[in-house]
C-alpha cells in the first residue's frame, strides 16, 4: 500500500513540474516570436536623399504625368524666391517672385524690391521649357542633400499631396567634420573657412517611384570668424 502511495506522489509530482514547465515557456517563446517580427519589420535607413531629389528633378524635366510644385528658398541675407508652377508632358506654367532687401555695395545703395516673372515653358521641349526648367532646378532643387545621409533618421509611413511616402529627418550636429563634404569643398576653394556645418531638415519620399514629393531643410555655415550664413529650401509636390 506504501508503495502505491509513493508511486501516486511520485507521478503527481512530476505531472505538476510538467504543467509549470508549459506555462512559463509559453510566454518566453511568445515573447521571442513578437520581438522577432518588431526587428523584422522595422524600416531601415536605406532611402537616399540623394536620388530622390535627382528624381525630382528628372520629373520636371520630363514630367510623364500633371503635378503641381511649390517652391520656396530664403537666405540670412533677406533674399527670397518663390515659384508656384503646374508641370506636365505638355509644358511648364507658372510665376515665380524674388525679392530682395535694401542693398549696399561698395558706395552704392540699391533699394528693396519685388519681381514677379512669368513661367512659360511651352511646349514641352521648346526653349522657354529648358528656360522655365532650368530656372527652378538651379534656384530651389538642394544640389548637396546627399551630405545629409549621414545624419538621416526614418519617422515613419505618411501621405503627403496624395503620395504614400516615407518620412524622414536629417541633422548633422555631431556627425564627423570629415563626413560634412562641404566644408572641405569651400576651403579647397580659397572661400571663406568653414567653422563648421550642418544640414538639417525633414524629407518625404514617394514609396512608388523614390522621387522626393516634399522637404524642407536649412543649410547652416558657421564661420572662423563667427558670422552664420543660413539658406533655406522648401518643395512640396501635389498630384493633379
Amino acid at each position: 500500500m506504501s508503495t502505491r502511495r509513493t508511486i501516486l506522489i511520485a507521478a503527481s509530482a512530476l505531472l505538476i513540474v510538467i504543467m509549470l514547465t508549459s506555462c512559463t515557456s509559453k510566454p518566453a517563446a511568445h515573447a521571442a516570436s513578437a520581438s522577432s517580427t518588431t526587428s523584422t519589420t522595422q524600416p531601415r535607413n536605406d532611402d537616399d536623399l540623394q536620388a530622390a531629389m535627382d528624381k525630382l528633378e528628372e520629373s520636371i524635366h520630363k514630367p510623364s504625368a500633371p503635378f503641381h510644385a511649390s517652391f520656396k528658398k530664403s537666405d540670412s541675407d533677406g533674399f527670397t524666391y518663390e515659384c508656384e508652377a503646374d508641370i506636365s508632358p505638355d509644358g511648364i506654367t507658372g510665376q515665380q517672385i524674388d525679392s530682395n532687401p535694401a542693398t549696399k555695395v561698395g558706395d552704392d545703395v540699391f533699394p528693396a524690391n519685388t519681381r514677379t516673372r512669368q513661367l512659360s515653358g511651352t511646349p514641352y521641349g521648346s526653349q522657354n521649357f529648358q528656360t522655365a526648367y532650368g530656372s527652378i532646378s538651379m534656384a530651389y532643387l538642394n544640389g548637396h542633400i546627399g551630405d545629409a545621409q549621414a545624419g538621416v533618421k526614418y519617422v515613419g509611413d505618411e501621405q503627403t499631396g496624395g503620395y504614400d511616402a516615407r518620412h524622414y529627418d536629417f541633422d548633422l550636429t555631431g556627425v564627423d567634420a570629415t563626413i560634412k563634404r562641404a566644408m572641405t569643398m569651400g576651403n579647397s576653394m580659397g572661400l571663406r573657412q568653414t567653422k563648421d556645418y550642418n544640414m538639417k531638415g525633414s524629407a518625404w519620399i514617394a514609396k512608388d517611384d523614390g522621387r522626393m514629393v516634399k522637404f524642407s531643410l536649412d543649410n547652416i555655415y558657421i564661420f572662423a570668424d563667427g558670422k552664420t550664413s543660413d539658406t533655406h529650401f522648401e518643395g512640396t509636390i501635389t498630384k493633379k
